[in-house]
This record gives C-alpha cells, structure tokens and sequence, in this order.
C-alpha cells in the first residue's frame, strides 16, 4: 500500500507527509502540478532531514500516474466517502488517493473508485491533509500488525 497526493496545495503539509513516509516506510507519490515550489522553506522545515529517508515519487499529471500504474487497485479518502477507513483492509489496495487541501478530489476521479472517510462531527467540512495521511497510513500498520 502507497499513499498518493493529488495536487497538494501547502507546503507543509507536504513537509509533513514526508516526514511520515520517512519514519513509517510507506511509499508516498504526488501528483503535479502544486499549489507552491518545491523548493519551499516549509518543505524542508516540515519535513526536516527525512527527504532522504522518504519513498517519494512525483508524477506530472494524474493521467502519468493512471499510465504508470495500470491495473492497480485505488481507494479514495474523502470527506465525501461513504464507508470508515477502519472498516476497509487498507492494505489490500495498491494506493490510497487524497485530494489538494481546498477542494478534495474531482469527482470524476472519485466516482471511479471506493471512497473511504475519517469521521468527523457533523458540520465539521474536512481535518488537515498530513494529519488526514497519517491517521489512515497508521490505521494502515495497525491492520498489517494484527494479522
């Protein structure tokens, strides 16, 4: 199982998912373009000196990924998904899709796939992406250390 960003808009946030990968070893891809440079202070200063350590792909576009990885299975995280994450085997899906801060995913992206949520209060509109990442990548190990 990987997670996959899909054009993050905050560098710290991205920091931060880094960071997670690095000290989880789960696999993170982004996908272009982003909402800030790379390059960015808050990148490194989230991230602090995991980038090394981290698993981190970064594609184009979302059609370079879909071409890169044909026939993988895909699960989205939404605050408009339907099912809890706790309730899925997260580890049976090959990547597990976030959308940018702002808006979520496209629709046309999340209609072709399963679409998993974190709880929330009602009237709650979303929780912050890394922190999002790192609630479903940890739920992710859990369920692979208890079988």
């Amino acid at each position: 199982m990987e997670i996959v960003v899909y054009q993050p808009e905050i560098a710290g946030n991205v920091g931060a998912i880094i960071r997670l990968s690095a000290n989880s070893g789960i696999p993170v891809n982004f996908i272009k373009p982003f909402g800030f440079n790379m390059q960015e202070n808050k990148i490194r200063r989230a991230g602090l000196d995991y980038q090394d350590l981290a698993f981190v792909k970064n594609y184009e576009s979302w059609i370079d990924f879909i071409d890169s990885n044909k026939n993988k299975s895909i699960a989205c995280l939404s605050s408009k998904g339907d099912k809890e994450y706790w309730n899925e085997e997260l580890n049976n899906f090959d990547f597990l899709l976030f959308g940018p801060e702002s808006v979520g995913l496209p629709d046309e992206i999340r209609e072709k796939y399963l679409n998993l949520t974190i709880p929330m209060k009602e009237r709650s509109r979303s929780i912050n992406l890394a922190n999002s990442v790192s609630i479903v990548m940890f739920e992710a190990i859990r369920q692979a250390n208890v079988k």
